[in-house]
């Protein structure tokens, strides 16, 4: 099956040159949603433009700001990041049904930052992975910006770089200076798209932030990413240490089998599955309906698993 919006065309482009921008990926009332959402995150670009600092502004007047990570307060917000368009985007490129998240963010970028968003050109595999890329199925990483706003070259669409021309560059040169790879920084890659837009890429991409340069601009987007399940050589966040929060709880009793297993819940039929195990699942998440592991679970099934949802 193919994700929605994702043409041959763009299948292909983001095989051969590592990346590509999906427009209209996210449906029209959730891209909304999540757009309503944000505005109790994030201070519109009039309030940031007025100068004044207070508790709305003051956290983002800086390019390393800590972004808000999943899971996020909003169901609406988490609704994107675990949407069925997503995750199938993620099974057709990685090349695998059983896809895992292993990062999940919000940002906000403002005109008049600080210019550290004007990057060199880099890579992301130093930090997303304990090893180099490899570049057959089964062992890449999906990099995605799900835009919540158009994003163009006045508000800091990151610029690209067509794996064709990095092909020689040692996989070990993750950051590419401008005196030796000044020709690079004059590739026209530029990563726009309306907002609801999916940039897919790469870990072998080399890419570059920066500035927001429209007066008045700003530029919303997730950062996400997912995994081939079983490489434990890639990562960025671990959920298990959000298990003590309101947000953890919320997201997994709003959730089904198919958003959790993409961050590692055992699915349903799995062998953790037990008579006591699903009663203590139950019992931690009372509000998460436990009626399809229950079901999957032949040994149990019948008995009264206590904890949440139909039993």
């Amino acid at each position: 099956m193919r994700a929605p919006a994702l043409t041959e065309q763009l299948e292909e482009a983001w095989h051969r040159d590592g990346w590509c921008v999906i427009e209209g990926a996210i449906p029209a009332e959730d891209l909304a949603a999540a757009q309503d959402a944000l505005t109790r995150l994030f201070p519109t670009a009039e309030e940031m433009d007025r100068g004044g600092d207070d508790e709305r502004t003051t956290p983002w007047r800086t390019w390393d700001a800590a972004w808000p990570e999943f899971p996020f307060r909003s169901a609406r917000l988490n609704r994107i990041v675990v949407h069925d368009v997503v995750i199938e985007l993620a099974q057709r490129l990685l090349g695998t049904p059983d896809v895992r998240l292993y990062l999940a963010l919000v940002s906000a970028k403002y005109a008049g930052q600080p210019s550290g968003y004007n990057q060199l050109l880099h890579t992301d595999y130093p930090n997303h992975s304990l090893v180099v890329p490899r570049r057959d199925p089964g062992y890449q990483q999906l990099e995605l910006f799900i835009y919540l706003c158009d994003v163009s070259s006045g508000n800091g669409a990151t610029r690209m770089v067509s794996r064709l021309r990095t092909s020689e560059v040692p996989v070990e040169e993750h950051t590419l200076n401008l005196e030796n790879y000044s020709e690079l920084y004059e590739d026209p890659g530029e990563a726009s798209g309306p907002a609801g837009s999916i940039v897919a890429y790469r870990p072998d991409v080399y890419h570059r932030s920066v500035d927001v340069t429209g007066p008045g601009a700003a530029r919303f987007m997730f950062h996400v990413s997912y995994k081939p399940a079983g490489t434990e050589w890639l990562g960025y966040q671990a959920w298990q240490i959000k298990g003590f929060s309101a947000e953890w709880h919320n997201f997994v009793q709003q959730a089904g089998p198919r958003q959790l297993g993409v961050v590692g819940f055992p699915e349903p039929g799995h062998p953790y599955w037990t008579e006591e195990t699903l009663a203590g699942v139950g019992a931690r998440y009372p509000g998460l309906d436990m009626t399809p592991w229950t079901e999957a679970a032949p040994a149990v099934q019948g008995r009264d698993v206590r904890g949440g949802g139909a039993r």
